[in-house]
């Protein structure tokens, strides 16, 4: 499977933030080994989204692109605007466009100055993480790049965009956090249909990536340790006859598999820890409790969750 190819498009959210550059750093790094096309996206949100704002401006239509051509204040220019909203509309929306501009730019320049294809797109959207997961289904992406924390932190009552995106996208996310290149992984695995895919995928992305392998198996403590071990043992056989020419470890733990899963990655200090995700529905976004989502909302290391 080492010549299957992955992450053909790569959908890159960025905002500016010292986070977001991370999530740029790490996109360069795999975009390079996989031989990607990146799309670079910038959502503008404001206040003036609040139902209780908007009345007073009129703001850009959701989901059109901007900054694709002209000055930001050539665009604003163009909207409906009377009275007294027109000032208002045109300085305010021109200065968030004005720094969107900038920040897409900026971060498009570095991957052309990598050599690694390129686009641009600006949108405006009152949620940021609905957008970039529409986006992403959309325009037929692999992978959503995300950074965790940043400007989405200042919108308690939504919750993180790294986190809803994590989430609720259909599409594969990676998100990113503070290391730039990826040389250790680790795969945990429960012998489940979907960790197999995720195996799968993970011996392909690791020969690509030269990256060394940790494949975790973490069973309940409840367990008796001869059927803990039998179990955990035919698991990981299993998974390692996944990887070619990889360098791979194994460890067979018992405890609570999410908080095993963070404390090890920190402790041994992986890159990326690769799990799979399923997603949630309307009826189950709100349940809280699997091992994906406790590890994305409590790891210090990037996470890849694969659809």
């Amino acid at each position: 499977m080492s010549d299957e190819r992955i992450f053909r498009r790569v959908l890159l959210a960025v905002d500016g933030s010292l986070p977001s550059i991370t999530a740029e750093e790490l996109t360069v790094f795999v975009a390079k080994k996989l031989d990607s096309h990146v799309t670079v996206l910038n959502v503008i949100s404001h206040e003036f989204m609040d139902s209780r704002l908007g009345k007073y401006i009129p703001i850009l239509q959701k989901d059109v692109p901007l900054g694709t051509g002209g000055r930001p204040e050539e665009r604003v220019s163009q909207m409906p605007a009377s009275g007294t909203q027109e000032a208002i509309s045109k300085e305010t929306i021109a200065s968030y466009l004005q720094s969107s501009t900038e920040i897409v730019e900026e971060v498009t320049a570095l991957f052309r100055e990598k050599g690694i294809p390129v686009d641009q797109k600006i949108l405006e959207h009152a949620d940021p993480a609905e957008i970039i997961t529409r986006e992403a289904e959309k325009g037929n992406h692999d992978l959503i790049v995300v950074g965790r924390g940043g400007q989405e932190d200042k919108e308690p009552h939504l919750g993180s965009v790294a986190k809803k995106t994590a989430l609720y996208a259909k599409t594969s996310v990676l998100v990113a956090r503070e290391k730039n290149q990826i040389s250790k992984m680790m795969v945990p695995v429960d012998g489940s249909e979907h960790s197999k895919k995720v195996v799968r995928f993970a011996a392909v992305l690791a020969s690509k990536l030269g990256a060394d392998v940790l494949l975790l198996n973490v069973q309940r403590p409840d367990l008796p340790p001869k059927i803990m071990k039998e179990i955990g043992t035919r698991i990981l056989s299993e998974a390692v006859g996944q990887f070619r020419g990889t360098k791979l470890e194994q460890k067979l733990v018992s405890g609570d598999p999410a908080k095993t899963i963070v404390q090890m990655a920190r402790e041994e200090d992986h890159d990326l820890i690769l799990l799979g995700h399923k997603g949630h529905s309307t009826v189950t976004r709100f349940l809280l409790g699997s091992v994906s989502d406790h590890v994305v909302q409590y790891a210090d290391r990037s996470v890849l969750l694969i659809r």
